[in-house]
């Protein structure tokens, strides 16, 4: 066992460039996974998420489900790595082979290898996990967004011994994944193949047509001669395009779910009493008349869903407008009668029309008032009323009435039911109403809810740090998810560039050209990106829909958007340019006569 540390630490040693691609692989998977446990954390013990909605438990349970994903993505990201270390000691584990070293020491090489990478990798990603964390989370908290969803306190950095212990564990188990195959692999060795690792390169099978174009024939050779590479290399990037395009759309997923959950209205006050007490057209006068020189405007509202069309609610929203609103917004004024509740189709406000809904939406059918639809307006309701946002769910038909038709009418309602009533404003700054209604309100006795969705209100500076936090972890997740990739693709790359020294050497000692030789290393470059995001957009697709679709409730096709699959497309294609220009770099300053000297 002695030989085999002796040996592993030498190779560690010897392989400078791969080693330290390696390396870095396995600090970035590090510092993606603590960041991704211990900011999960953070979050939760700050904001208390456990206990703010289904929904927050829902993403919560997302949130985990997408650990897991993470686990198996970085895993397969670093394998590369073991992989070429793999190819690298092929000769030497062969030897060891040859002189009577077991399948199980020659297993125990690549995990000792592995150990070893770890052992200094994994607290050193933690450290620079919270690192990050503490900058990302100081320079948020100097938004107004995220101060008012922290109730002032700001997010603060919770570790913990056993969710430090818990990150390690998780970074532990990624590099054991990530080794496992290769340590496989290398207890299989035969000391023959060992010996001649061309051996291991044959095709399986012949090519049914072959390029017509030789530096084409010799790109596809290269990836027969070397397939392992090329497909780490391919699983590798599949599986970056896979975790970006899933983290744009389940972050578009939660703030699309956030954002159709406020009103379309700017600024309204709601409020609601038991039906048998008496109508508060005073408070609401005088809640209206609040603010000198910005009169909102007082009404009385019945809602009501009935049943599903086109997978969207069917609702009707009957409103009672004071006479001088009413008329301010018809022209004209409406005369009640005793059974009769005389009603304005409001066609502005409305995606159906009466004669499309049908009797059984009409309400106020309690004790004999009937409802008469006596005209149409297609000027919008004052001040903002119950006006549709782009992201609205439902159909819905709106009449309008004016106070005296509708108490002409005698309508009366049972014991049980509930009136509602709201003030509502067109404003930009819902502070200035606030303020000056809130008196009033106090000393009303009725039950309310002031509903300020102005860009100065608590609820869109609630919003804003809810996209902050959103848009930080799927800019942060991408970034080190590139980063992991690339040092992945970089570290194949640069070993792949050092064993094909004597190939190269003699295909331009035969004649080819060095810009050959480029195209040749492009097309291959090319051909393994192309499988990356071949590969990795449908796997993509699959992460999201069970993320969203099946865990959210949020269907899959309204949390896509031409960002989310471009960006993949774009990001995959920036790491292989990468590789590309370090292999170019590498190839001018490649030595004939040092590349024919190399030996097996």
């Amino acid at each position: 066992m002695r030989a085999i540390w002796s040996v592993t630490v030498r190779q560690l040693l010897r392989g400078k460039v791969s080693t330290g691609f390696s390396f870095l692989s396995v600090l970035l998977s590090a510092v993606l996974l603590s960041a991704v446990l211990l900011g999960g954390d953070s979050l939760v013990y700050t904001l208390n998420v456990k206990y703010y909605s289904m929904f927050a438990l829902a993403a919560l349970a997302a949130v985990k489900l997408l650990l897991c994903i993470l686990l198996a993505g970085t895993a397969l990201m670093i394998r590369g790595g073991f992989w070429l270390s793999l190819e690298r000691r092929t000769r030497a584990l062969g030897q060891l082979a040859s002189v009577g070293a077991t399948p199980a020491q020659l297993r125990a090489s690549v995990l000792l290898e592995a150990a070893l990478l770890g052992v200094v990798a994994i607290p050193l990603g933690m450290l620079f996990a919270m690192l990050g964390l503490q900058v990302g989370f100081w320079a948020m908290n100097q938004t107004p967004g995220i101060q008012t969803i922290t109730a002032g306190q700001g997010i603060r950095l919770a570790v913990q011994a056993d969710r430090l212990a818990a990150a390690a564990l998780w970074c532990a188990f990624a590099l054991l994944l990530a080794a496992w195959g290769p340590a496989r692999r290398a207890a299989r060795l035969s000391p023959i193949q060992a010996m001649r690792p061309q051996l291991q390169g044959v095709p399986k099978h012949r090519e049914k047509c072959a390029p017509a174009s030789a530096v084409r024939l010799l790109a596809k050779r290269g990836r027969q001669r070397a397939p392992g590479r090329h497909r780490v290399m391919s699983l590798g990037l599949a599986m970056s395009a896979a975790l970006i395009l899933m983290t744009f759309t389940f972050n578009q997923a939660l703030i699309r779910n956030y954002d159709v959950s406020h009103a379309p209205f700017d600024y309204r006050i709601y409020m609601w009493s038991e039906q048998n007490a008496q109508y508060p057209g005073e408070v609401l006068q005088q809640l209206a008349g609040a603010v000198p020189g910005k009169r909102g405007t007082a009404m009385e509202l019945a809602d009501r869903f009935c049943g599903v069309r086109e997978e969207r609610m069917l609702n009707t929203l009957q409103i009672v407008l004071e006479d001088e609103d009413f008329e301010s917004w018809y022209g004209q004024t409406l005369t009640g009668e005793q059974g009769i509740v005389p009603v304005v189709w409001a066609k502005a406000a409305s995606d159906l029309s009466p004669e499309e809904f049908g009797e059984q939406t009409l309400l106020w059918k309690f004790d004999g008032p009937q409802i008469t639809v006596t005209g149409a307006s297609d000027v919008s309701l004052p001040n903002g009323i119950r006006q549709k946002g782009a992201e609205d769910d439902r159909f819905t038909l709106v009449l309008v009435t004016s106070r005296s038709a509708f108490e002409a009418s005698g309508i009366s309602f049972g014991p049980n039911e509930f009136c509602s009533y709201a003030v509502y404003w067109d404003t930009d700054d819902g502070r200035t109403i606030t303020r000056a209604v809130e008196p009033i309100l106090a000393q009303s006795g009725l039950r309310y809810e002031i509903q300020d969705y102005t860009p100065t209100g608590e609820t869109a500076l609630r919003g804003n740090g809810v996209h902050i936090l959103l848009t930080v972890f799927c800019g942060g997740f991408t970034a080190v998810v590139l980063l992991t990739s690339a040092a992945n693709i970089l570290s194949t790359v640069s070993s792949g560039m050092l064993q094909r020294r004597r190939e190269l050497s003699l295909l331009l000692s035969a004649g080819m050209s060095r810009r050959q030789l480029a195209r040749m290393l492009a097309l291959e470059c090319l051909g393994y990106s192309r499988r990356g995001v071949l590969w990795g957009i449908p796997a993509g697709f699959v992460l999201t829909w069970l993320l969203a679709d099946k865990m959210l409730g949020i269907p899959l096709l309204s949390s896509l958007s031409p960002a989310a699959l471009l960006t993949p497309v774009v990001c995959v294609g920036a790491v292989s340019a990468l590789a590309l220009l370090v292999s170019l770099r590498m190839l001018r300053r490649f030595s004939i006569l040092e590349g024919l000297a190399q030996r097996d």
